[in-house]
């Protein structure tokens, strides 16, 4: 990477400052009565990249700047029976995670405003609840995983498969196993105080044929040990964090189940089993998550025509130091996650690994955070032999300095 440190530093700390001085609570509440306000919250992503080579037949900028993503986000209370949430994003992404241009059919990705959540919740009692809207999926932690609390903050699975293999040029798996957002209706509720967290759902099925004739089933429980002092998970919306950052102790074990008919007559399902961990001792404050997905039937074998499934595993933690260095509090973060789809290319499994390590400081916690970052992606089996024939690079690594504003 050609890249001076001194300005690695000048960057680093300018924008930290920034940051540390303008950013100062998480939200501006607007308060009609004790019983309706509304949390009005603008929120920012934005990065340098290092691109290492992809392909000796592309032209790609090496360095990159880009503005990931700004959103206008609210949610409130309309009383003490309903709730509501609204997230806008606007994405300004001149280049493909594979180096080339944005054009064409893609360009929608260079500048564009979208709605990604609008939500209601009706909260009828603790243990019986409804939330309905374009929502989150809920069938793993990483359905549920939070856009702006994530610990590798190059952290989406579909962006960083950098060659596409597993996002339409070989197989899909985005649009079913790992799609995490679509209209629906999910039933849940937290009974015992929590210790249990339940979710029941309903949704859109837009990958099958006959698009809306039927629905998506979705299923989840999370056990939490309330008895042990560990507090249960919850937000508004029924997303996930990476990490608490010392805030509270954590530990939340979860399994969960999807079912829907996609395209080809195919039976897709999923199973799904996670675990995450967080405990403060003293200054320090180690977090681990983990989880796995089988996902069945996602795609058909192009020689015999039979059906094929996919996995997806991850593993990933940080260790924070809970004291103030300078003007924040530093980490380090690292991820390995492995995707997995059975003879997918010429009757070969295609595989890709990715490992993730991450300097983070967090000056005001997920409120104003800076985080220095790697990414290694290695395409193995059926993916190396796709990418071979197509003169494309299996193994990237890239650098990235991320910035991050809420307020």
């Amino acid at each position: 990477m050609k890249m001076k440190v001194s300005l690695w530093k000048v960057l680093s700390i300018a924008v930290a400052l920034v940051l540390c001085y303008a950013v100062n609570s998480d939200a501006f509440r607007v308060n009609v009565d004790e019983d309706t306000w509304a949390d009005v919250t603008i929120r920012g992503q934005l990065s340098y990249k290092n691109f290492d080579k992809r392909s000796a037949d592309i032209d790609y900028h090496q360095n990159y700047f880009e503005l990931t993503e700004a959103e206008f986000y609210v949610k409130g209370q309309i009383n003490d029976l309903i709730q509501f949430f609204t997230q806008w994003e606007c994405v300004y992404i001149p280049l493909n995670i594979d180096g080339t241009k944005v054009t064409g059919d893609n360009s929608y990705k260079k500048e564009r405003a979208y709605m990604k959540e609008t939500g209601m919740n009706f909260l009828f009692s603790p243990e019986f609840k409804v939330r309905f809207g374009r929502i989150r999926i809920p069938v793993s932690r990483y359905h549920q995983r939070s856009d702006y609390a994530k610990i590798i903050q190059t952290d989406f699975f579909y962006r960083y498969d950098v060659h596409g293999v597993f996002t339409g040029n070989v197989v899909d798996v985005k649009k079913t196993a790992l799609n995490i957002r679509e209209p629906g209706v999910v039933f849940y509720g937290d009974p015992f105080d929590g210790m249990l967290r339940y979710h029941l759902g309903l949704f859109n099925q837009p990958n099958n044929d006959d698009h809306y004739k039927n629905l998506r089933y979705t299923a989840r429980l999370a056990f939490t040990p309330t008895m042990l002092g560990f507090k249960p998970e919850s937000s508004l919306k029924g997303t996930r964090k990476d990490s608490y950052l010392g805030k509270k102790d954590i530990l939340t074990i979860g399994a969960g189940y999807s079912h829907e008919e996609i395209w080809e007559d195919l039976d897709n399902e999923m199973y799904a089993v996670d675990a995450f961990f967080e405990k403060k001792y003293g200054s320090i404050v180690p977090n681990l998550g983990l989880g796995y997905i089988k996902a069945k039937e996602t795609h058909r074998d192009l020689i015999d025509g039979k059906s094929q499934d996919s996995a997806f595993w991850f593993v990933q933690g940080q260790l924070l130091y809970d004291e103030v260095v300078g003007f924040g509090k530093p980490a380090i973060a690292a991820k390995f996650e492995r995707m997995q789809s059975d003879n997918a290319y010429l009757n070969e499994d295609v595989k890709s690994d990715r490992l993730s390590v991450a300097l983070n400081y967090y000056v005001k916690g997920f409120s104003a955070w800076i985080s220095l970052g790697l990414d290694n992606v290695k395409y193995k089996d059926g993916a190396k032999d796709y990418l071979e024939a197509n003169n494309k690079e299996d193994s990237i690594t890239d650098y990235t300095l991320s910035l991050q504003f809420i307020f």
